[in-house]
């Protein structure tokens, strides 16, 4: 009697309309997030999305419904499943055995990798028992990852929390628009994988590919101070299109400005930013000047600032290139330094990183990473402590 009276009471609740959107908001979701568990927010919008679609003149579905519904899906089709094996069926005739095997299924064989890689690297010869220090010095030059090397790096993340600058010219691709979306989102896709491990992430980005300040002041000669506030402007917008793009993959994210614009951007206030990064919220400081309220600082100063205002472990700089290059050597194209010091960088008249910048991390032991941004997976490697281009730091020596 139990049974039936359940059964009946969750087809009063649950029709087939309502069902199927449930399945559509959560399957969107679940991939969204690759593949990972959805959390309080994620099913918020499940349940808000499930009650505007369907059942309307009914009472809405509340985020305990949709969980405990999506619980008895993934009980059944493990059910179906078992009858299907055990009666030698080809075909199942539930109609929601299509859709929960795209969840179940996949999440099913995920797991199954995942434990033939455990039980290989336990069986191994080779048995690695704690992680290898960051950067360490490979004579034969850089260290060419496999893909259990990167999944470990991704789980077990070096740095806490991090700051990435960006540069505003990044952003632009091959096609006529001053920021290319397929770019935005690549980039916006590299934070979220690192977010999603639990490294708390900060982005300063810059504005040059909307406005470039040096240009008109070589061009025109009117103040510095009149093109950077222009500058500061471009990157708030740089900002406000990559908080979009990672909001659309599931990404709660945060822009935070010195400038007054508060219909779309909070003003930059050092407990709120940590408490929101504190949450697992992305935080975007907006770039040149915009960061520090100074149209006169570059947006690596910025960056560097906010890092040490924050607690940050490190900074991360993209770069169009893959370190810092060794100048001297015969084959100078293809020896990258992989640590060295911050005085030995000074010293080898570095450029593409502003020198404000690099004493101010110096004073205050913030070590910088200088990477390729654009070489795939690098911005997720670095955000996560990975050995990816050039590591400066108090105690860097050449290798």
């Amino acid at each position: 009697m139990s049974s039936s009276g359940d059964y009946r009471k969750d087809r009063e609740e649950w029709s087939d309309t309502a069902i199927g959107s449930l399945l559509d908001a959560y399957t969107e979701r679940y991939v969204q997030l690759n593949r990972g568990n959805l959390r309080g927010r994620d099913w918020e919008d499940v349940a808000t999305i499930v009650s505007d679609r369907c059942d309307k003149l009914k009472a809405g579905k509340s985020v305990e419904q949709c969980k405990n519904k999506i619980d008895n899906l993934k009980k059944r089709y493990k059910v179906e499943c078992q009858r299907l094996s055990s009666g030698g069926l080809a075909v199942s005739h539930w109609p929601w055995f299509k859709k929960m095997e795209q969840i179940v299924g996949s999440s099913s064989s995920s797991k199954v990798l995942a434990d033939e890689d455990k039980s290989g690297a336990v069986g191994g010869s080779a048995v690695v028992t704690r992680q290898t220090k960051r950067y360490s010095l490979v004579a034969s030059g850089h260290v060419n990852l496999t893909n259990n090397s990167k999944m470990k790096s991704l789980t077990n993340p070096r740095w806490k929390r991090v700051v990435l600058k960006i540069s505003g010219a990044a952003l632009v691709g091959s096609g006529p628009q001053n920021v290319d979306p397929k770019v935005t989102m690549l980039i916006a896709r590299e934070i979220a994988m690192a977010s999603r491990v639990g490294v708390e992430v900060a982005v300063v980005v810059g504005g040059r590919n909307f406005f470039y300040g040096d240009t008109w002041v070589a061009a025109t000669g009117i103040d510095r101070a009149t093109t950077y506030q222009i500058s500061m402007m471009a990157s708030v917008m740089n900002a406000i299109l990559l908080q979009a793009s990672l909001e659309k993959i599931g990404i709660e994210t945060r822009v935070q400005t010195a400038l007054m614009m508060q219909e779309i951007a909070e003003p930059y206030i050092r407990r709120r930013a940590i408490r929101h990064l504190e949450k697992g919220r992305v935080v975007i400081f907006g770039g040149i000047g915009a960061g520090t309220g100074n149209p006169l600082f570059s947006n690596d100063t910025a960056a560097a600032l906010r890092a040490s205002e924050i607690n940050a472990d490190v900074v991360l700089k993209g770069t169009t290139a893959d370190g810092v290059y060794d100048c001297h050597s015969r084959n100078s194209n293809n020896v990258v330094f992989e640590h060295i010091s911050f005085r030995e960088l000074v010293s080898r008249g570095f450029t593409a990183m502003d020198m404000t910048a690099i004493t101010f991390c110096e004073e205050n032991n913030i070590p910088v990473v200088l990477f390729n941004l654009l070489e795939p997976g690098n911005i997720s490697r670095a955000l996560c402590g990975d050995q990816v281009g050039t590591l400066v730091d108090q105690s860097g020596r050449i290798s």
